[in-house]
């Protein structure tokens, strides 16, 4: 693991992403008509070559998601990663059952993006909002692919510092496990930093 963030940093953004992941369960809840249940996030930093080391060990070859990129006092790429194979699953839970196979495989790629718009969102506009910084994201794009081909997308540098943010999902009888993936500019770094310590001392004072 790379030391990129102190204790009582890293515990602070554990903190800030619980929050945002709870706000982003509360609005799917709404999406599938369901409660949503988020795992408490664990935090890991580490280099691109570890993280793809990471996701073949815990994550099937054959991934699916939602990537969206970000820039502001930190910036860099998001990512939601989970089994392809669970996709189109998922697809059907928030756009119900009266449509058919062929109707839901459609509009598998714009609902997949919406829901990375909404968890990712979350989480972005926690960090900024609480931290009182600002922060722009782009529009999501969907994609399918392998555990490299997915980072290389992400990010082509092999030098990045990268934030995972691991969260199990859990939908009534359901289960969608995957992960939130944060990639972080090294140059940026400094000022999340920052933030983070502005934000421990206000705390204190």
């Amino acid at each position: 693991m790379i030391n990129a963030f102190n204790q009582d940093q890293q515990d602070t953004i554990v903190e800030l992403m619980n929050i945002g992941v709870g706000r982003a369960a509360s609005s799917l809840s709404k999406l599938v008509h369901d409660e949503v249940l988020l795992s408490v996030p664990k935090v890991d930093f580490v280099d691109i070559a570890t993280a793809e080391t990471h996701f073949s060990e815990l994550l099937p070859s054959a991934l699916a998601g939602v990537t969206q990129a970000f820039e502001g006092f930190v910036s860099g790429k998001a990512a939601l990663i989970f089994p392809e194979e669970r996709s189109l699953e998922l697809v059907r839970l928030i756009v119900g059952d009266e449509l058919s196979a062929i109707e839901i495989s459609e509009l598998e790629q714009d609902t997949l993006a919406e829901l990375g718009n909404i968890i990712l969102n979350s989480c972005l506009a926690t960090l900024a909002n609480i931290l009182q910084r600002e922060i722009k994201t782009s529009l999501p794009e969907a994609y399918t692919g392998n555990c490299h081909n997915i980072l290389r997308r992400l990010c082509d540098r092999d030098d990045s510092l990268i934030m995972l943010v691991q969260v199990d999902f859990s939908l009534s009888q359901r289960e969608l496990k995957g992960y939130l993936a944060f990639i972080i500019d090294l140059h940026s770094a400094s000022g999340f930093r920052t933030a983070l310590n502005e934000y421990l001392e206000k705390l204190l004072s």
